[in-house]
């Protein structure tokens, strides 16, 4: 027990990223890299986003902020509760919303640059397939589980939770001996430049991390949002 330390520098993330895990999960001891290293001026760097002509609102988010929650409505028709189809369709609204983001700011949009993060095989096979009848999808484009992000990162990062009932909540929190949520500590610290978390308020509020995240990066989107209605 006498050789031990705590993570105090990261070089990953950018800092309005690392922000709210820093002060969830390292008693806010988490920082960026130093300032003589040449890296830590990306991880300080505004936004360089033009906002698309016309753009919806969703597209005027992601030009706008690093870190979102995007709320969604619970999955009323599953066969299964490890689906929700909102959440899918969501993915699938950023993901174009993105595309269309980099294609006016005249930068070309790589799959390999992200990653869906979701919980239960079902729903990523459902993701997989909502993205592969929008020509979404291809092998670079990862969608896994948190576990397989373990080491990883990418420039995006979606998060599928995938929680339609409260007691789910029992299996998608991982709770350590000092009470860090180790699933969401390693899903939010695996994006660079953007994370977006997507799932529904009732059921994660009722555990006080995802509250507090759902508090700092909430927008006031309809409940029940889908793709199809996205202001």
């Amino acid at each position: 027990k006498h050789a031990f330390g705590q993570l105090t520098h990261q070089g990953r993330m950018h800092e309005d990223i690392m922000s709210f895990p820093s002060q969830q999960f390292y008693q806010g001891n988490l920082k960026i890299l130093p300032v003589d290293v040449p890296h830590h001026h990306r991880q300080r760097a505004p936004l360089s986003f033009t906002v698309p002509p016309g753009a919806t609102r969703l597209e005027t988010l992601l030009c706008t902020k690093r870190v979102l929650f995007l709320p969604v409505g619970r999955e009323t028709e599953e066969m299964t509760s490890k689906t929700n189809s909102h959440e899918a369709e969501c993915i699938v609204a950023v993901l174009k919303a993105f595309r269309r983001i980099y294609a006016a700011n005249g930068t070309p949009f790589d799959n390999r640059a992200v990653g869906v993060i979701a919980p239960y095989r079902a729903q990523i096979a459902l993701i997989k397939n909502r993205l592969q009848e929008e020509g979404l999808f291809d092998e670079s484009l990862t969608v896994d589980t948190v576990e397989r992000y373990q080491g990883g990162a990418r420039e995006i990062i979606l998060m599928s939770v995938c929680a339609n009932h409260t007691r789910q909540l029992q299996s998608l929190v991982s709770l350590s001996s000092e009470g860090v949520d180790r699933k969401l500590n390693v899903a939010l610290t695996r994006a660079r430049h953007h994370l977006i978390l997507i799932g529904n308020p009732d059921i994660l509020c009722r555990d006080e991390r995802y509250a507090n995240f759902i508090r700092e990066f909430g927008t006031d989107f309809p409940e029940q949002l889908k793709s199809n209605v996205l202001p």
